[in-house]
């Protein structure tokens, strides 16, 4: 049943999803199945009506699904097309009656897929105020949200305004037509069974849109389709605020297809709709708690480079600068993240998006001519002054004729993490695409800006449970590590040394062969051999561990560039007489179970315990991993992908005692290569105790090989 057509103005073809046909079917069959959902709001006088209308119009044509039409091709399959005319989807009307009543009717109306788009707004006029009313179809349901579209129109307003008024909506009082959403609405089960393979296909929906694999089958494993745990996070929030289907990160890893993670999943029926008010572009913001912890540290360090983020990258293929830069202002328009300053007054720290108009009187793009005296260590140790100066500074190296490119990319941390990252890279080399071809990109939807999530966390305030939950299991830990002949100086220096172990080149596969066998993961085994190693080296009974969290707890923000990430500590004790396995066990559960509070910050836990971060953080150990890095890919173009990939960086700075970094670098045939790099304070650890640990760690791993390694009890493992 699935085709592809041309639209009316030749501009791409548009395949029909398993859900539309579904939704389609439906809706011809039992139209009363698939209500619409209808929504109003006022509009004060200080709205243009003028300005909606084209910001409305603008949005349409941004989206073309608002746009589409069904109907049956001459050979009986489904096509589906966008239409070039705009008034279905965009009405004036003047009412002189009952708007309830209005309402009421306008969701009675028929509705027909090949002539009725499934997006429609109309501008109401009655005596005493202007309405704006939307109505959506569920045919939308799986690939727009009401907030995602409420945010489009704000934004292309916004733009719109010369006076730089934001659109203000206010939700009529005492309405809703809201009637659910898609097929989980229109298509009640009349069994259990037939519920539990509704939710496995919309699982499988989430898995395939993670992981861009249209493909994948119900029967098939989300880690072996390239899936990880930053983006189980994405599928388990999507899943939880846009169905209502709630899974915890333990079942994610133990039953991984959709089938068998379905059988696992609670459908409660109840989804998050969070209204997130979208801010005018010079708007100010508080710093959220993740960034306040981040200034707090940056701070500390005197604001120097410590927090910059050098990632360099080379080209294989030649790249046009030009056209480079266009792509990289483009990113810069579209993530407001990326163009914001951070003003102190009063010691209370506000970050100010820089508007599009003004971008031009700041310096950070720099052609390779133009940078004949700079290097990368340079670069790499710039001192920004993040209140007067954009956050990054992009700058192609000077290369001789015939050498690679070479491009520096210099982004504070306080506007990025590695999630964001891959959000970033993607999106470049869409925006290079279109210019390449002298077009604007057009994107999908808007990106929701860091601004956004700040005040949305300043209105809902701490989670004092998930404050709780880190008191209680951190409680009494032991701050710090001691190992045999570790220094432990008043004043420690954050000069640095690393050291790196090469796993070998099955590593990969057979470590996610054992962690799929032990329903753990790839990071979790590693996790628990360092653990394990530090262990038996300083025979400790009790270490915390540092690590890294996405921060990302609602799912509009997924696509957002910014710093999100959180530092958590995990308590790990060892009972000697407990098996390698059941420690591995331990941890995967204790890990798993605290993603879903990693929304809080190190610096208020501790402060809860008792140890402020101004004396210090609670763990001298960090371990994190770098999966499918998104500075090895390539940038579309017309004439064929423009390969490119990581130059590693120089290491010579720590805020850890210990930092593990468990590098998973893919080459472009797909084989996946595991390192760890160890970078440690050279005046606490010395290179032979860093090497004694990475051997324990080896060996550790080898023994997990061999049958009934995981089985010994810890003080029978002799390394």
């Amino acid at each position: 049943m699935f085709t592809q057509a041309f639209n009316s103005s030749d501009t791409g073809t548009f395949q029909v999803s398993e859900y539309e046909e579904e939704i389609w079917m439906l809706q011809l069959q039992q139209p009363e199945r698939v209500p619409r959902n209808i929504y109003a709001w006022k509009m004060g006088n200080s709205v243009d009506l003028s300005l909606l209308r084209k910001a409305i119009l603008n949005v349409i044509k941004e989206l073309p699904n608002l746009n589409a039409r069904y109907s049956f091709s001459d050979e009986g399959e489904i096509i589906k097309y966008y239409s070039q005319e705009y008034d279905a989807c965009l009405t004036d009307s003047t009412l002189q009656g009952d708007v309830a009543s209005y309402l009421e009717t306008r969701r009675n109306l028929a509705w027909d897929a090949a002539t009725n788009p499934p997006f429609s707004s109309v501008i109401v006029q009655t005596q005493q105020e202007s309405l704006l009313v939307i109505d959506l179809h569920p045919m939308l349901d799986q690939s727009h949200t009401l907030e995602e579209l409420l945010a489009a129109i704000k934004h292309h307003y916004l733009l719109l305004s010369s006076s730089g008024l934001a659109l203000l909506l206010t939700p009529l009082e005492g309405f809703s037509m809201e009637q659910g959403h898609g097929l989980e609405q229109a298509m009640p089960s009349s069994t259990e069974q037939s519920s539990k393979n509704q939710v496995a296909n919309i699982i499988l929906n989430e898995f395939r849109l993670a992981l861009v694999d249209p493909e994948m089958a119900l029967d098939d494993d989300f880690f072996d389709h390239g899936g990880h745990s930053l983006l189980a996070t994405r599928v388990i929030g999507k899943l939880m605020q846009s169905h209502g289907i709630e899974v915890s990160f333990n079942d994610f890893f133990k039953a991984s297809t959709a089938l068998s993670l379905a059988e696992r999943a609670v459908a409660n029926g109840h989804v998050e709709q969070k209204v997130i008010t979208t801010l005018s572009q010079e708007s100010a913001a508080p710093l959220t708690f993740a960034q306040d912890f981040l200034w707090q540290a940056y701070s500390a360090y005197e604001f120097s480079p410590i927090y910059n983020l050098p990632f360099v990258i080379s080209f294989v293929n030649r790249v046009d600068e030009g056209v480079f830069l266009e792509a990289f202002t483009d990113i810069l328009v579209r993530h407001t993240g990326l163009r914001t300053k951070f003003h102190t007054q009063d010691d209370e720290v506000t970050q100010h998006i820089i508007p599009v108009t003004e971008l031009s009187r700041y310096k950070w793009f720099w052609r390779g001519d133009e940078s004949v005296d700079r290097t990368l260590s340079y670069e790499a140790g710039y001192k920004f002054d993040l209140t007067r100066e954009l956050p990054l500074r992009v700058r192609f190296m000077n290369v001789s004729e015939g050498e690679s490119q070479v491009l520096s990319l210099l982004i504070h941390h306080m506007v990025i993490d590695e999630w964001s990252l891959n959000t970033l890279m993607s999106d470049l080399s869409h925006a290079y695409m279109a210019r390449a071809n002298n077009q604007e990109p057009i994107w999908g939807a808007p990106a929701r800006n860091i601004n956004d999530f700040s005040l949305l966390q300043s209105e809902q305030g701490l989670n004092q449970q998930h404050v709780d939950y880190w008191v209680s299991k951190l409680h009494g830990a032991k701050k710090g590590l001691s190992l045999p002949g570790t220094n432990n100086p008043v004043n420690i220096s954050t000069k640095a040394q690393w050291a790196e172990l090469d796993l070998g080149k099955d590593a990969f596969q057979t470590l996610s062969a054992l962690a799929k066998q032990q329903e753990s993961s790839l990071f979790n085994i590693l996790y628990t051999a360092i653990a394990l190693s530090l262990h038996l080296e300083g025979k400790l009974d009790d270490i915390v561990i540092g690590t890294s969290a996405s921060g990302r707890t609602n799912a509009d923000f997924f696509d957002t560039i910014g710093y999100f990430t959180t530092m958590v500590a995990h308590r790990v004790q060892f009972d000697r007489q407990q098996t390698v396995y059941e420690l591995l066990q331990s941890i995967t559960q204790q890990i798993n179970e605290s993603l879903s509070y990693a929304d809080i910050p190190i610096n208020l836990i501790q402060q809860e315990l008792g140890m402020p971060i101004s004396e210090g953080l609670l763990f001298d150990v960090y371990i994190h991993i770098h999966s499918n890095n998104a500075l090895n890919g390539s940038l579309k173009s017309p004439t064929g992908d423009i390969f490119y990939q990581q130059v590693p960086p120089e290491k010579n700075d720590s805020m850890f005692g210990l930092h593990f970094e468990v590098m998973d670098d893919v080459s472009p045939d797909g084989h996946h290569d595991l390192r760890i790099v160890t970078t440690f304070q050279e005046a606490r650890f010395s290179l032979e105790q860093v090497n004694s640990i990475l051997a324990k760690v080896s060996k550790v791993l080898t023994m997990l090989h061999v049958e009934s390694g995981g089985s010994k009890t810890l003080d029978q493992v002799q390394l």
